[in-house]
């Protein structure tokens, strides 16, 4: 009898070290297993490398504050910019929201005079732009008419410099643009009228609320209400292949076509990766992330406890997550997590399914060599 088959008869004085080993084995892959289910690729540090709490970033371009205010850095140039509030790119255009009135600022690839400093676009008088979007030729802001918010549109490289303005009949306060086939979807609160329904007159309930914005090109944009949801505000909207994905302080929606679902989720930031997922991060503490992908949303457990409360969330083109925000103390922290790394054969739930597929395999053709040798003996089984 061969020494395996010794450790395995039965009454043998080997047969509680064969156990032994059966539990410890047992034992090491519920551990596996456990570590398996954390979510793989976080690293602590961000792939923008700048000494402050990220606000926005677009291209090259990054909106940052630091102890000397709110500053923009982009190539070799880093500047005050103590009023901006957005970045974003359109093509090979980089626009800024610099809280200038009359204008937006931007740097554009290929042109030698806006690759060295910011140059000015016009967007007529009296308006100051807090967040813009560009859909082809067109320009979509939100701006600021007097005290109140309105949206402005625009032709990109216009002689006209005259845009049309559409003046909101509620109060909105609109943080978030993103083109679509029709025009844009706009993304904010709605503020609660003074004494609406008994509310507190000193500081009246904000909404979440999603707008649809189009434009003929003449006529001041045309705007629709397609979602009004409870108290908290959209933060972000984020194109999927099915449709786009609204996330929000008090709820996440998912919105393909004329079709709102809700997802019964809140975050404090989101950001989509380059496999069209959209990554959810609640507060500090938060011991998981929320991951929605082709319309199905899966919770992931994170190594450590969020350490930072998120303000800002992007994904770069290697789809790296940068979280930036603050902590307990106040003091700017960031966090990355590498998008693909879940998927990954490298990751450890990756091994574990290598190692799964490999050990199948391997009684498979154990199995298959034992009925085949059967076979060839005539041996009855």
């Amino acid at each position: 009898m061969s020494g395996w088959s010794r450790l395995l008869e039965e009454e043998s004085e080997h047969q509680w070290l064969s156990f032994a080993i059966f539990s410890v084995i047992v034992i090491i892959g519920a551990v596996l297993i456990d570590w398996s289910s954390e979510l793989s690729g976080v690293h602590e540090g961000s792939t923008l490398e700048v000494d402050g709490i990220v606000i926005d970033s677009a291209g090259d371009a990054i909106l940052y504050e630091n102890g000397d205010g709110v500053r923009l850095a982009v190539n070799d140039l880093d500047q005050n910019a103590q009023y901006a509030t957005c970045l974003t790119q359109h093509g090979k255009i980089t626009f800024a929201c610099m809280g200038d009135e009359g204008s937006i600022s931007f740097v554009e690839e290929g042109n030698d005079f806006c690759e060295e400093s910011w140059c000015l676009y016009d967007i007529g008088e009296n308006l100051t732009a807090s967040q813009v979007s560009g859909n082809g030729q067109a320009l979509l802001m939100v701006v600021q008419d007097g005290t109140s918010d309105s949206l402005a549109a625009i032709w990109i490289n216009s002689e006209d410099k005259d845009p049309a303005v559409t003046e909101l009949e509620a109060k909105m306060y609109l943080d978030v643009i993103v083109p679509n086939d029709e025009g844009w979807l706009v993304g904010g609160s709605w503020q609660a009228p003074v004494n609406w329904l008994g509310t507190n007159p000193a500081s009246p309930p904000m909404f979440e609320l999603v707008i649809s914005v189009t434009w003929d090109g003449v006529s001041a944009p045309d705007v629709e209400i397609i979602y009004m949801g409870n108290e908290g505000t959209i933060h972000g909207i984020f194109e999927t292949d099915e449709g786009f994905i609204a996330t929000g302080t008090s709820d996440t929606i998912s919105i393909i076509g004329d079709e709102i679902s809700s997802f019964g989720i809140n975050s404090y930031a989101a950001a989509g990766d380059n496999n069209g997922d959209v990554w959810l991060f609640g507060g500090i503490g938060s011991k998981t992330v929320a991951i929605i992908s082709d319309g199905d949303m899966s919770i992931e457990k994170l190594p450590e406890p969020m350490n930072i409360i998120p303000t800002y969330v992007n994904c770069d083109e290697d789809g790296m997550i940068s979280i930036h925000g603050a902590n307990s103390e106040d003091k700017s922290e960031s966090l990355s997590i590498d998008s693909n790394a879940r998927s990954s054969f490298l990751s450890m739930r990756g091994i574990l399914d290598l190692g799964f597929i490999l050990v199948s395999l391997l009684i498979i053709g154990i199995m298959s060599w034992n009925i085949f040798d059967a076979i060839r003996k005539g041996e009855v089984f």
